[in-house]
């Protein structure tokens, strides 16, 4: 099909007549991007994407050059009519990277100055330089605004460095897999790399273009290096095992070779990889990786993110230890005490680092949810609404609110439309997440239990927890987490002291089953049995002050029995507004 195909572009850069000057002081005179496009610019160029690629790759995102073309680019799955990164809809750009091999400048380009490539060199370049390089291409192209920028691995970072130094450009960012700098662990893995290249006796010194040998040995170790940090445990015992061919045909020979698969898949890897890639470009782009720190250039993550505007998707992956789940939640902990719209999931893979070029069943529809999600003129059904209107009323209009338990953001949304609140949505489920963006909604997948800790003290206004006390395993622990989190909180639980469900207990021996308690005893997610009598007990005996409380029942019988001081026994479930114990004077 003519719109799956795409064809390389390059575009001279306008600079500055003394040059381009880099973070390093030194300066470019000349300037080439290569880069690709796909789908149709708006009228009004308001509908770009823009793609950052990782460590080794290029701008060949998406699409075949030709109908007979055997590879797509790297991110073909996601990219396309109809899929995650509709180009239907968007205009998406993506170009490959300053100091890259792919046809933008870098040390295997020619020096103006001597008419030979620069090879070492080359200036050092940082991430930062890279994304000033990508606006003026975009500038040069007349794109007057990103829809949204989006980035794994090294490429999360680059969409980072956009919402810091063009917030006012930036709508929305997406980075996955991603941290604001390198873990000691992961400096370690790209020095013994860039060693293997150095000690290379072909690199001599950077300068190896017109030789007849390159530094090919160092450039396969260096990648197969590399490639071991993108797999996990899992994914190479799954994948190879112990397993060993017949005989011997290891790439590389010798007394101590094997016959192993993870040693014949390794070498397959590193010496396609020479076939493809620049020694030169390798040392460069691995190095300014390694110095991406936005803490130490910004004195703090949370200053770093502190007058972005976009809003933002952080993606993790389960079982990546090169960028570990951790760094990511360390992003999103920064945005949210900066009370910036953040969503969050985490991808639940056994692939490890690569699993944003595989898991695209989980990774698609989260990131399509984000690009397309907005709230709705039309009605949405909010739930119970006498809890609705109750709850309302225990929260300040124009309040920032954390949702614990959301579910797909029915309150969330309501509460929105009739009380101007912003917030964030909280729930475990991977698809309750997707759902609430699909509204338009900030989202972040997080077990209450265990992932309120990552939030700092008073990042929200107020804490919701509706209908999700009696599920967690830990209720008094998340109760003094919302009050750290908030200061302010409103608690919302079934009344397990209900007259109708003593009667259930009492005459018919059944635990109750009803529109407050709408499971069964064997597939019911409640752990604890909570009641209204319990709760305030809970609340003085830890110093938890009560502002407000609200018996509810939706029978006659219940309502008069809370009107006759029976609260305990007449109301099916209770809501709670909580504050810090005032200390006395």
């Amino acid at each position: 099909m003519t719109n799956s195909l795409t064809e390389l572009k390059h575009q001279t850069l306008t600079v500055p007549s003394d040059g381009l000057r880099l973070s390093s002081g030194e300066f470019l005179t000349e300037v080439v991007v290569a880069y690709e496009t796909y789908g149709t610019l708006a009228e009004d160029k308001k509908n770009v994407i823009y793609i950052c690629h990782a460590l080794t790759g290029d701008s060949h995102a998406a699409f075949r050059y030709s109908p007979d073309d055997p590879e797509p680019g790297w991110w073909d799955p996601i990219i396309g009519p109809g899929k995650a990164i509709d180009t239907d809809k968007f205009f998406v750009v993506c170009s490959n990277i300053l100091g890259g091999c792919k046809g933008t400048t870098g040390p295997n380009s020619i020096d103006p100055a001597s008419g030979k490539p620069y090879g070492a060199k080359f200036p050092l370049v940082t991430i930062k330089d890279v994304v000033c390089v990508q606006k003026m291409l975009l500038d040069q192209l007349g794109i007057p605004e990103l829809y949204c920028v989006i980035g794994g691995s090294m490429g999360g970072m680059q969409s980072l460095e956009w919402s810091i130094s063009y917030p006012d450009y930036v709508r929305k960012c997406i980075c996955i897999a991603s941290a604001v700098s390198l873990s000691p662990q992961a400096l370690a893995f790209d020095i013994i790399g860039r060693q293997e290249i150095e000690f290379d006796p072909h690199w001599n010194d950077g300068d190896y273009y017109d030789n007849a040998d390159k530094p090919a040995k160092g450039l396969s170790r260096a990648r197969q290096i590399g490639h071991v940090t993108y797999l996990s445990s899992a994914a190479m015992e799954n994948k190879f095992g112990r397993e060993q061919k017949e005989g011997n045909d290891s790439i590389r020979s010798g007394k101590f070779s094997t016959s192993f698969q993870v040693e014949s898949y390794l070498n397959y890897q590193g010496n396609k990889f020479v076939k493809r890639f620049d020694a030169n470009a390798y040392l460069y782009i691995s190095r300014m990786m390694d110095m991406f720190d936005l803490a130490k250039e910004h004195g703090s993550v949370k200053d770093a993110f502190r007058d972005t505007q976009c809003e933002f998707l952080i993606v993790s992956i389960s079982t990546d230890w090169l960028f570990p789940p951790s760094q990511q939640l360390e992003i999103v902990s920064s945005l949210l005490s900066n009370r910036k719209p953040v969503s969050y999931f985490n991808l639940d893979s056994q692939y490890g680092h690569d699993a944003f070029l595989i898991e695209y069943d989980d990774l698609g529809p989260g990131i399509q949810a984000f690009l397309n999600g907005k709230v709705d003129q039309g009605a949405q059904d909010s739930g119970d609404r006498m809890d609705l209107d109750h709850i309302c009323a225990m929260i300040k209009d124009g309040s920032h609110i954390l949702d614990v338990g959301s579910g797909g953001g029915e309150l969330m949304y309501a509460l929105k439309e009739m009380k101007n609140i912003s917030g964030i949505c909280l729930d475990v489920e991977f698809e309750k997440i997707v759902e609430c963006m699909g509204k338009g909604l900030s989202s972040i997948q997080l077990d209450a239990d265990t992932g309120l800790g990552i939030i700092e003290d008073n990042s929200f206004d107020c804490v919701l927890l509706n209908q999700t006390i009696q599920q967690l395993k830990s209720a008094l622990q998340t109760i003094k987490q919302i009050i750290r989190i908030a200061g302010y909180g409103v608690v919302g639980f079934p009344n397990f002291a209900y007259y109708k469900y003593r009667l259930s207990l009492f005459l018919r021996g059944k635990l109750p089953v009803s529109g407050g308690l709408p499971f069964e005893w064997y597939n019911t997610p409640n752990t604890h049995l909570v009641t209204v009598t319990d709760f305030k007990e809970l609340c003085r005996r830890h110093d938890i002050r009560i502002e407000e409380i609200e018996c509810l029942a939706d029978d006659v019988l219940g309502k008069l029995l809370i009107s006759m001081g029976f609260e305990n026994l007449g109301s099916d479930r209770g809501l709670v507004a909580i504050s810090r114990q005032r200390i006395k004077a």
